[in-house]
C-alpha cells in the first residue's frame, strides 16, 4: 500500500501515469485494405499519316517481269516499296553472283518460297530502270532477294540481278510509303483520292492488277 504524503505528490504521479498511457502508437506499413493503383492515362504519339506504310498486294501475270512490274508501279505512283513476300511459279531468274558480280540465268519452272526488296523511289534511282536489262548494274536504292525451289526440290537463293518471269500468276504483297525526297504527291491519292479509280486500270503490260488491304 502506496501511501500518499502531500497533494503534490498525489498530483505528480497523476501525471507519470497520463504521460505513459498516452504513448503514441507506430503506423501500419502496406497499403490500405481495399485501396488500388489509379489509372494511367494512354499516351499516344502523334503521326503524319502521309509516312504510314499502307499494305497492297500486286499480281503478276503469267510471262510479265515480276521486278519491273514493282518498280514500275512505284513510279507510276511516286511511292516508294518495300516487297514482303512472293507466292506462285517463275519461268526464270537472273542471280547475280559476288564479288564481281556477275550474273546467271537459272532456267525453271521454280515454286518460289520468298521475295524481299526495297525500291526507293527518288532522283536518284533512276539507274535502278536497268536492273531488269542489265544484270551488271548495281544499285544502293534499288534491291531484291529471292529463293525458290525446282520440281527436283533443290533450293536456291540470292540477290536479283535481272529479270524474273512469272510462269504463272504470282502475288506479290508489299508496303508501300511517301517518296523521301519529294512529298508532292501524296500517298493517300493513290489508295483514297483522285488515283483510287485508277489502281484497278492499272495495267502497263496489260495483265497486273493491283488491290490494296483495308
Amino acid at each position: 500500500m502506496v501511501k500518499l504524503g502531500t497533494k503534490n505528490t498525489f498530483h505528480t504521479i497523476i501525471n507519470s501515469l497520463s504521460h505513459q498511457n498516452s504513448s503514441p502508437s507506430r503506423k501500419a506499413r502496406g497499403r490500405p485494405i481495399g485501396s488500388k493503383n489509379k489509372s494511367k492515362l494512354p499516351f499516344v504519339i502523334p503521326q503524319d499519316n502521309k509516312q504510314v506504310q499502307k499494305p497492297i498486294l500486286i499480281q503478276v501475270h503469267k510471262n510479265d517481269d515480276v521486278i519491273d512490274t514493282v518498280i514500275q508501279f512505284a513510279r507510276r505512283y511516286q511511292v516508294s516499296i518495300t516487297v514482303l513476300s512472293a507466292s506462285g511459279t517463275i519461268l526464270t531468274t537472273t542471280l547475280r553472283q559476288t564479288p564481281d558480280n556477275s550474273a546467271f540465268v537459272l532456267y525453271g519452272p521454280f515454286n518460289l518460297v520468298s521475295f524481299t526488296g526495297t525500291y526507293i523511289n527518288n532522283s536518284l534511282s533512276i539507274a535502278c530502270s536497268s536492273l531488269s536489262s542489265s544484270s551488271t548494274n548495281v544499285d544502293l536504292h534499288c534491291s531484291f532477294r529471292i529463293s525458290f525451289v525446282s520440281t527436283s526440290s533443290q533450293c536456291f537463293t540470292g540477290i536479283i540481278g535481272g529479270k524474273v518471269i512469272a510462269a504463272d500468276d504470282v502475288n506479290v504483297v508489299a508496303t508501300i510509303f511517301n517518296n523521301l525526297e519529294n512529298d508532292n504527291a501524296s500517298m493517300n491519292d493513290v489508295i483514297e483520292g483522285k488515283e483510287k479509280n485508277n489502281l484497278d486500270a492499272y495495267d502497263p503490260g496489260g495483265n497486273q492488277h493491283i488491290s490494296t488491304f483495308t
